[in-house]
């Protein structure tokens, strides 16, 4: 119940700062000995040796368990420095977020945590079993609790996101721009972004077997006007607009920007992970961010030659900007 084990989150960024392969973001790298100190500092937030170690053993030990290579082997040492590298940016974004929700006071308290970690252990039927699953993935207890706390940061994050973006694009929108031009160029929905957010014609029994927030918005929504505010369902925020309603149904648009519930890391969509990697290049404008261990990437390079666009310095991340650029 772990991203490396038994919940198997893989927490992955693919992108030119961040790095294509974060398979983890999990703990005790036997490729590299404990050292004092802490392994990187971000803003005012500094990542311990410990953290590092407990994210870069389970994620070692998922890949092993996963017929990857063993120590001794052909590519093991390749994969070991990989993997450290991709451990130590996880971390980095997670510093970004959890300072960033800090300073929106929307972080994950402790009784967050333990409130999601006593359902895990129901879950699992009890806490000997919870701690047994967790250590056959190469677990353990603490480190589920800080998969918790980062994945509740970073959902309230990209969800409190979400909703600024929504809004901005329902502003453009009333300024009289295009729905389809914004569905194209905006929308989170793949199927039907590049028609310029047609849902087509949706009928009733449609509509019963999907969400039920977005289908009671589709039918109460005026004929040829957009909702007057974004409808937040499972997905994320909607902007719908009915064109048409007949006995054989809605002819529906959408402009979806996405904030899932249940919310994964692997669906982070595009505009929320450019805001990471815009904080983490005003970090780096600003001499704010170190890494201490060597043969791990320097993010500060890449991001140098690729500056972020963070808006602001008021925040921690200075890039709370979600709002869409068309």
């Amino acid at each position: 119940m772990t991203r490396c084990g038994v919940r198997a989150r893989v927490r992955a960024v693919a992108t030119p700062v961040l790095a294509a392969a974060l398979l983890v973001a999990c703990g005790s790298s036997p490729a590299s000995p404990a050292a004092p100190g802490p392994v990187a500092k971000v803003g005012s937030q500094s990542i311990p040796r410990s953290l590092f170690d407990l994210r870069m053993a389970s994620a070692l030990t998922a890949i092993q368990q996963g017929g990857g290579p063993q120590k001794g082997s052909a590519g093991y040492d390749a994969m070991i420095s990989k993997l450290r590298a991709s451990v130590l940016k996880s971390l980095i974004i997670d510093s970004v977020i959890a300072q960033e929700a800090a300073f929106r006071h929307i972080a994950a308290t402790d009784a967050d945590v333990q409130k999601q970690f006593d359902d895990d252990v129901r879950a699992a039927g009890s806490l000997s079993t919870l701690q047994t699953q967790l250590s056959e993935a190469g677990g353990s207890a603490d480190q589920l609790r800080d998969e918790i706390r980062s994945r509740i940061n970073e959902q309230r994050l990209e969800d409190q996101f979400a909703g600024q973006r929504a809004a901005a694009i329902l502003q453009q929108l009333a300024t009289g721009v295009d729905f389809a031009t914004l569905a194209k160029q905006l929308s989170d929905d793949d199927t039907s972004n590049t028609k310029g957010g047609d849902l087509g014609v949706m009928t009733t029994g449609q509509l019963d077997q999907g969400d039920a927030t977005f289908a009671a918005a589709v039918r109460t929504a005026p004929v040829g006007h957009v909702l007057q505010a974004p409808v937040r369902d499972t997905a994320g925020y909607e902007l719908i607009r009915v064109d048409s309603a007949t006995v054989a149904g809605f002819a529906v648009r959408r402009i979806l920007v996405a904030a899932p519930q249940t919310y994964t890391v692997k669906e982070r969509p595009a505009w929320f992970l450019q805001s990471l990697v815009d904080a983490i290049a005003q970090y780096c404008s600003q001499g704010k961010l170190s890494v201490m261990i060597s043969n791990a990437d320097q993010p500060c390079v890449a991001a140098s030659a690729s500056p972020g666009t963070g808006a602001g310095a008021s925040s921690p991340a200075a890039s709370a900007s979600a709002s869409p650029t068309p």
